[in-house]
């Protein structure tokens, strides 16, 4: 038999495009330490269209910031540096690494390759915020973008992202003017995610506060026709310009339904998305929160019966209590939704055992439009 060293080596003498998928799944550590297996494997990676720099990046790194900066910079400057091709998607997802200016330079020469289709930038906090370079808006070909810890100010209105499918904001600081301003270059949006945490400081701009809130809600649901992933915090609308046919999937976080503007603005976006397949909603729960009159008499004082959900599939609730708001919510839902198939209810657990069997047990005894429907409760 040959010695096992001198077998074919099968990897090597896969595809090149499948070897190239393969060292896309690997974390890039690993797929540039590929290049000293041999002469045949040197320059395997440097053509990679999908850039992935994440936490894996510092691991046994120490805690200093310094420290974490300079591991990140370096790794990123040298992949770029050896890189040859486009690159088709870029991932900056550090949790520790703070802002600095060295990603300006890094997001310039991405700028300069005019190749990218995806980009993601997840940091951390640090001593301030993030604040995006202008050369970011000459990635035209943008289909993607995740930003996190971010402050995003316009210094031009003259850029399109006429591609831009997915927009994700989460703690992005930003006016509501340039919110909208930013929105309108983006015509076939299709996911939009806007996400603020209240307790997280990330600049003296945040979207849909202040006296212009109302309008700049109206302006943006005028230029979502094709918006089919909603994601977002609760905010005051009372009315909505118009019906979100291609709506699919909506995701609620932060609501109360002891709250009446929140109670509102949820009903208003599920009966207005005809087409909704799932709905996710992340519920806030005080013990001592009241709950308005309003609130509680809401269901009993609006017409509901016109309302279909006959596309809806999957429900789920987070942090659910036992309030009445709640549970007329819920119990309107699965009186209207014909195709239900799974519902996920995850009750708080300050909520009483005695009142959460009371809670289910009410549940089963309402009226289900889906016979097939399967709920399954449990605690958080």
């Amino acid at each position: 038999m040959e010695p096992e060293c001198l077998l074919m080596d099968r990897i090597s003498n896969l595809p090149s495009s499948l070897v190239q998928t393969i060292l896309t799944l690997m974390p890039i550590r690993d797929a540039f330490r590929t290049s000293i297996l041999s002469r045949n494997w040197r320059h395997r990676c440097v053509n990679l269209p999908k850039l992935e720099f994440d936490d894996k990046l510092l691991e046994k790194s120490t805690n200093s910031q310094l420290s974490i900066k300079c591991k990140v910079v370096h790794a990123i400057y040298t992949v770029l540096l050896l890189h040859r091709g486009p690159v088709l998607e870029f991932s900056l997802c550090v949790s520790q690494l703070p802002s600095c200016c060295e990603i300006d330079q890094i997001i310039l020469h991405l700028a300069n390759n005019t190749t990218v289709e995806k980009f993601n930038l997840v940091i951390g906090l640090g001593l301030s915020a993030y604040k995006l370079p202008s050369s970011f808006f000459s990635l035209k070909r943008l289909t993607h973008i995740n930003l996190k810890n971010c402050v995003v100010q316009l210094q031009s209105t003259s850029f399109r992202f006429e591609r831009l499918t997915s927009l994700c904001f989460r703690n992005v600081s930003i006016t509501n003017k340039m919110l909208i301003c930013f929105i309108s270059c983006c015509p076939i949006l299709k996911s939009l995610t806007l996400v603020r945490s209240n307790n997280v400081p990330i600049g003296e701009e945040k979207h849909f506060v202040g006296s212009d809130q109302y309008s700049a809600l109206v302006q943006l649901f005028q230029l979502l026709p094709l918006i089919e992933h909603l994601e977002m915090n609760c905010c005051p609308v009372k009315s909505l310009p118009n019906k979100l046919v291609h709506l699919r999937a909506l995701v609620l976080n932060g609501l109360s339904f002891g709250k009446e503007d929140e109670l509102r603005f949820v009903l208003l976006l599920v009966t207005s998305s005809p087409n909704l397949k799932k709905i996710k909603m992340e519920m806030t729960y005080s013990s001592t929160e009241a709950i308005s009159q309003t609130a509680m008499n809401l269901f009993d004082l609006q017409d509901y019966s016109n309302v279909k959900l006959d596309r809806l599939h999957d429900l789920e609730i987070t942090n659910f209590s036992n309030m009445k708001p709640g549970m007329d919510f819920l119990k309107l839902i699965l009186a209207k939704s014909s195709m239900l198939k799974k519902v996920r209810v995850v009750i708080n657990n300050n909520i009483y055992v005695n009142d959460e069997v009371k809670m289910l047990r009410d549940l089963l005894w309402n009226p289900w439009a889906s016979a097939g429907a399967q709920i399954k409760a449990e605690r958080a």
